[in-house]
């Protein structure tokens, strides 16, 4: 059965710049990471790690000027995980398309989920969706909703690494 929690206040930092530029970019430890466009890649850290991952990111990019920008957009995302077997028939429920083939490394998808646009992290047993922060209320009712038809359990998120990447993170495509 799957468990559901939020981790509140999660970091979510965006940066923006060249491809080659972000290409360049060193992935800081206790991170996810997400290419959302050529120009666009996403960072979510544990909660509280917001400004020094903005300072980490801002500091590698210092050399492009005007070129790049890191935004902090921690308030403006929720961050749902469901973990454990069956998470796969809860998302499908929710979602009206399939989830990337994984051979067990991480992937990072976008898409509709709970009728609005999402940012997934997908993982073996794990699925991590980030969605605007206007609807967070909406997204939690409707995973709850489809998590109660195979026995999904709310939990409280985990004390210590709660986005589960421990302290080396995990590059996601």
């Amino acid at each position: 059965m799957p468990d559901l929690f939020e981790v509140k206040g999660a970091a979510k930092v965006r940066c923006f710049g060249k491809e080659a530029v972000l290409d360049g970019l060193s992935q800081p430890s206790g991170t996810l990471m997400g290419r959302i466009a050529p120009d666009e890649v996403i960072f979510v850290g544990q909660p509280g790690t917001a400004e020094a991952l903005v300072e980490e990111l801002q500091s590698q990019l210092s050399g492009e000027g005007n070129a790049a920008l890191v935004v902090d957009h921690t308030d403006g995302w929720s961050f749902f995980s469901l973990v454990g077997e069956g998470v796969e028939e809860v998302f499908a429920r929710e979602a009206n398309w399939k989830l990337p083939e994984s051979s067990g490394a991480p992937v990072f998808t976008v898409g509709k989920v709970c009728h609005v646009a999402g940012k997934l992290f997908v993982r073996p047993n794990r699925i991590d969706i980030m969605t605007g922060g206007e609807v967070r209320a909406h997204v939690h009712e409707s995973l709850l909703h489809a998590g109660h038809k195979v026995g999904m359990h709310e939990v409280a998120a985990p004390a210590v690494d709660p986005i589960g990447v421990g302290a080396e993170g995990v590059a996601v495509s």
